[in-house]
Parts: structure tokens; sequence; C-alpha cells
């Protein structure tokens, strides 16, 4: 009998392998020292109730249950007692328990640690209150954040900002650009860097005929040429580019009318002039050919203005001291209404009307033998103040304006009659037998309502469209926004479908202006002081040039930031909701000049403004000796002005006005020149 195995004996399979205890592997250690409430079957927490939910959430604590903490518990626990027990002269170390379920020590202060076999579970956080800022400690509100939710908060209020330096030190540091606050935008500069460089030079002088004066000029749209029209009829091509030619050299002269020529206009291809004669007629001119091509005869009186339509040549507007405006197609000919003027004749070319807008600004009232409507009526005694009508009752239109391109069925009109400016559709039917009415009026500003009205001499859009500017003469351009034409929905002002309509609505009222410019060097004495804008352009900002009686021109910055920096900065100094009562004494070249009155710039001392009026302008003197009458920018943005002293001035930029202002009177520097009058001061380094 073989000898018995000391394993046992043999297994009924007949294998010899011994049997050996189970190997002990990672795996399954861990899972031995798993708790099985987080192995088999939920957790103890999804067993609860709601009512015990919330009575484990408010009796837990929330030691060490972030959920970035590397470990729940600690591993190495210190024994206190151990601690502060030391001998005498002697440092002791703490000593460190190495059993983890081996009881500790701890500071009362210290809670209970959970268990590390259970689960680690988020507490909710508990609510606190944020503070916004210093200035809001007493306005503080306490902001409850549920579990596991972003906390954003309140933004850093910018603090303001009282000059360049500390403009140009925050955009160093990313600018309230790129933080998102403040203003869109911050060009670190005031309202003065926009117009100091503009100067003028004897070469940059053109003496016109001494026996005819400048009453009106246009720049081209496309090159360097300028066109100049005189009382005589006369219209003078003179090219302001002076790598070219001189300024002092005329390119071309022809004459175009009988009678003094009022105003012109260039086509957007530069191809045709069309000016406005005192002969009561407008003629189209070919500037390659220097001939008539076409004659807008059916006015009975001056023709004042006239302008192409945006986007198409073929169309144009004139208004006329008869009180009518005429809207012309220049594809349709004329022959057949029986128009013959005495001056061109049978076999002129004469072009037809589309539409008449007869009585435009007429008034609500017996003027003249004429009986008119008007959606503002005015009663008698406002009559007395308005401005006086001529002779035979009727009220001239001195200014018309195309709104632009995507616009351009709207027209802007405005009279000698008041500060009123009325919307046209020209695709809309108006009678003939009465004065038309309009899409809507204007209101008057307050403080001409208070005391008389005033004439408007020019209209002027701004690049975008958004704002045009009315010169007055009391002295004042006024700024309207195009949106507050027309109260309430206007389906007038967007471009339908259709490009006509049979029936357009009328009467409508709109809002006046939302503030304007003075300057102590700007008065507006005659019908002749027009005004000029010049739209943004690479760096060259937006710029609105005005003739003045005082012999000057007078630019404007229109960027409204520095407008609404004027106005926090008179809101600060001011304890009062209004700024106080200033006078054109003060100086004014410092910073733009919110106003309430304006005695000494010849508006009447008792009319008081309900709008911000501002005063920052920059005259440019020595350039003329009288009346400077119009004015117009170039394509490459100089300003040409032209006075009573039989003058055409070229005004450009560059560093030449700077030296200028600093060379004196000594040696002649300043001979036959002119340059921007800024404050002194402005130029040091």
């Amino acid at each position: 009998m073989p000898p018995s195995s000391p394993l046992g004996p043999p297994s009924s399979t007949g294998s010899r392998k011994p049997k050996k205890p189970p190997p002990i592997t990672p795996k399954r250690f861990t899972r031995f020292f798993t708790p099985r409430s987080s192995v088999h079957g939920p957790s103890h927490s999804e067993l609860l109730s709601k009512s015990g939910r919330q009575l484990r959430d408010i009796t837990r604590n929330g030691i060490n249950r972030r959920e970035n903490a590397p470990f729940k518990t600690p591993r190495k626990t210190v024994n206190f007692a151990d601690a502060m027990v030391i001998p005498e002269n002697q440092n002791a170390t703490p000593t460190l328990y190495k059993k983890r379920k081996s009881a500790y020590m701890s500071p009362e202060s210290s809670p209970l640690q959970p268990s590390p076999c259970k689960r680690a579970r988020i507490s909710p956080l508990p609510n606190f209150t944020i503070l916004q800022d210093e200035d809001a400690c007493s306005d503080s509100e306490t902001i409850d954040l549920a579990p596991e939710e972003t906390v954003i908060p309140m933004p850093i209020r910018r603090t303001k900002a009282r000059g360049g330096t500390a403009r140009i030190l925050q955009r160093s540091f990313g600018g309230m650009l790129s933080i998102g606050r403040g203003r869109l935008r911050d060009h670190c500069t005031n309202w003065q860097d926009q117009t100091p460089d503009f100067y003028t030079g004897p070469e940059d002088f053109h003496p016109l005929p001494a026996r005819a004066l400048p009453f009106c000029t246009t720049s081209c749209n496309r090159n360097s040429l300028v066109a100049i029209g005189d009382e005589d009829g006369w219209i003078h091509l003179v090219d302001t580019d002076e790598a070219q030619v001189s300024f002092s050299q005329v390119h071309v002269s022809v004459r175009a009318h009988s009678n003094a020529v009022m105003d012109v206009d260039f086509s957007s291809d530069d191809l045709f002039l069309a000016t406005a004669s005192g002969d009561q007629t407008a003629q189209i001119m070919d500037i390659r050919t220097q001939q008539c091509v076409s004659i807008l005869a059916k006015h009975t009186s001056s023709v004042k203005q006239v302008c192409f339509q945006p986007g198409d040549d073929k169309i144009l507007a004139t208004s006329s001291r008869d009180g009518t405006v005429q809207i012309w197609d220049l594809r349709c000919s004329g022959g057949s209404e029986g128009v013959v003027h005495s001056i061109w004749g049978e076999n002129a070319p004469y072009a037809s009307t589309v539409r008449t807008l007869s009585g435009a600004h007429a008034d609500n009232s017996f003027l003249g033998g004429l009986t008119t409507t008007s959606a503002n009526p005015k009663s008698s005694k406002d009559l007395g103040k308005s401005e006086a009508v001529n002779r035979r009752g009727e009220i001239s239109i001195t200014a018309v304006s195309f709104l632009p391109q995507g616009r351009e069925h709207l027209l802007l009109t405005a009279s000698d009659a008041s500060t009123c400016v009325k919307l046209w559709d020209i695709r809309g039917r108006y009678s003939r037998r009465g004065p038309a009415v309009p899409i809507s009026t204007t209101r008057q500003p307050e403080s001409h309502n208070r005391h008389r009205h005033f004439a408007i001499n020019s209209l002027a859009l701004s690049g975008d469209g958004a704002r045009f500017y009315a010169l007055s003469r009391d002295n004042t351009v006024y700024a309207y926004a195009t949106s507050h034409l027309v109260l309430g929905q206007a389906p007038e002002l967007t471009l339908p479908e259709s490009m006509r309509q049979r029936h357009v609505s009328t009467g409508k009222e709109g809002l006046g202006p939302i503030y304007g410019f003075r300057h102590r060097k700007f008065h507006a004495a005659s019908f002749y002081v027009k005004a000029s804008l010049r739209k943004a352009s690479g760096d060259k900002p937006e710029l609105l040039a005005v003739g003045s009686t005082d012999g000057c021109p007078v630019l404007f910055p229109t960027d409204e930031t520095f407008l609404k920096q004027e106005a926090d900065r008179e809101n600060d100094d001011d304890s009062d909701d209004l700024p106080q009562l200033k006078t054109a004494s003060t100086s004014v070249f410092n910073r733009p000049r919110l106003t309430r009155s304006s005695s000494g710039t010849g508006f009447p001392a008792r009319m008081t403004d309900t709008i911000p009026i501002y005063e920052h302008g920059t005259p440019l003197i020595r350039g003329h000796q009288s009346e400077v009458t119009s004015v117009t920018w170039t394509k490459d943005g100089a300003l040409v002005s032209v006075g009573d002293d039989y003058r055409a001035r070229c005004w450009r930029e560059g560093s030449q006005a700077r030296e200028l202002r600093l060379s004196g009177e000594a040696g002649g520097r300043r001979w036959a020149s002119g340059w921007a009058d800024i404050e002194a001061g402005f130029d040091d380094e």
C-alpha cells in the first residue's frame, strides 16, 4: 500500500495538483474593502424619503467634502494631547497615529469627521452676501446661490476719465472696449484735436472778377474740381489739387445764365452740372463740352436750390421763391407742356416735371389772397411774428435735400418762414389746385414759439443719414434725428417692393431738434450763408462747415461722443439738473460748452433754449475780409470758401497751421495766409 500523502487523500478526478489558499489580488483586495452599499443595490440615500434627506442635509457636517478635495479624511492625524504636554526645556514632536481607525484627540472647535468607508456627499453651500463696491455698500443685496452654481460678481464701475491722459492709461491696460464696459468708442482725444490743422496760404487764394460777387460753390464727387457761381451768371471751375495746378488759376469759365447763379450741384459721375439761377430757370450743363443739354423752366420766380436724386442722375428737385418744389425727369421732354421761356426761346431742350409741390410751406391763413392748409397751423398772432413773406404772398423754399440712397424717394424741404422741416414722398400724387400736404412736419424749437420764427438757409445730411443739420437765421445749426421725422409707425421711411404708391399718409407730426451748435464768430445775417458737411473717410472725421457774416468759416465736429462727455461733465459740475446759465463772454475754447442762453451771439437774450446748445466750433481766421457765404468740401477733404471780398480760399490740413499760429507777425510769414484759431496754449509741447 502506498504511503499516505501529507496533503490528504487524492482527489476524485485523479489530479495530483496540491490545493493552495487563494491568492489575494489588488482587485479582490479593493472589492473586499469596498462597502456593499456602493456595489450592490441602491445607495442608502436613494432609499431615504424626502423628509429623511432634508433631515440628513441639515445635520451633516460639510468639512472636507469639496468636489476637488484630494482625499476625504486626513491620512494621518495628530494627537493634540501629546503636543500640549511638553516637558520643560525640551522640544517634543507630536506623536502620529499609524492606525486608521484608532481614536484621536482634536480641538473642540474641530467637528467630528465622517467614516472613511462612507461615500462623501457634497452639502449645499451656505448663503452669503456680495458687496458691489464702496459706493454701493448701503445698497448691497443678498444673493442666494443654489448648489453647484457659478458666482458672477457685479462688474466694476469705470472711474470717470477727466482727460486724454487718463483714457490713454486705461487703454494701455486693455481699454474699455476689451473688457466690455463704458462707451464703444474712446479715441483718447477731445473735439479740438479734429480741427486745429486747417490753414490757407498765398498759393491757396483765387481772386474772382471784381464785378460779380460769388454766390455758391460745390465740388465734384470723383475729382478735385470745384465749381463757383457768381452774380453775373458765370461758372468758374477751379482745381484744388496742389500737385497739378495752382488754385489761383481758373481751369475753365463759362456763362450759364444771364442772371445770378444761386446754386450748383454735380451729378454722381461728375459729367453734368445743374445750375439754379435768378432768371427763373435751371439748366443741366455737359461739363465735357460746356453745352446746355436740358432747361428746367416752370418756376415763376428765382430758383433757390437744385439737387440730383442719389443713385439716379435723371431725377432732380428744384425749389423757388414762388413757394413750389418741382421734381424733374430729364428723360421726358417738356415740349408738349407748352412751356417756353423768353430767354431760351422755343427751340431750347426743355425738360418735363413729374411732380409739383405747390405751396409747400404755406400757412393756414390768408396770405396775399392765397388760402392754404398746413399740418401745423399757427394763430394770427404767431403769423405776425413769423419771417416776412415776399411781396406776392408766397413763402420761399430755401433748401431741398434728398435722403441717402435707399430712401431716395423722400425729400426734405425748408423755407424762410419758420424753422420747420417737411418730409415729402415724391412717389405720391399731389393736387395742383391747392397746397400740397407733406408726410410730416417737424416741430418748432420752443425758443422760437415764445419769441419769433426764423428762416432756414441750408440743409446738410450726415454720412450715415442718421442726422441732418439745419442752418437757421437765429445763428444756430440745429441737429435733427432722421428717425424722429415721423412719430410712430412710418412705412414711408422704408423702401417697399413697389417703387410707386398711389397714396401716402400725410399730416403727421415729427419731433423738433435734439441739440444745436453756436459760436461767437458764427452769424447768419443773410440768406447766402450756407453749410456743408464732410463725410468721414479714412482717418478724417466728419466735420460740419458753415459760412459766417463775421468773415470766417466755422468748423463744428459732429462726433456725438464729445457731446456726451460734455453733458456728463456739466452734470457733475452743476448741482442742479440743468447746467448753470453761461454767457458767450466766458472762454469757449477750453471745452465744448452747454448753454441755456446765448447773449452775445446775436440770439435775443430773452429767448431761453430748451435743448442743449454746444459752442465748440473752430473759426478759420484771416482768410477773408468780408462775409463768407458758401462753403464746400472737396474729395480730398479740403475746404473751399467764397466771400463777398471776391475771394475763394482753399483750406488744407497740415502742420503749417501750427507754424502760422506760433510764428507771429514778424518776418511776413503770415502774409495772405489764414489758420484755425485754437485756444492759446493748445500748441504747447
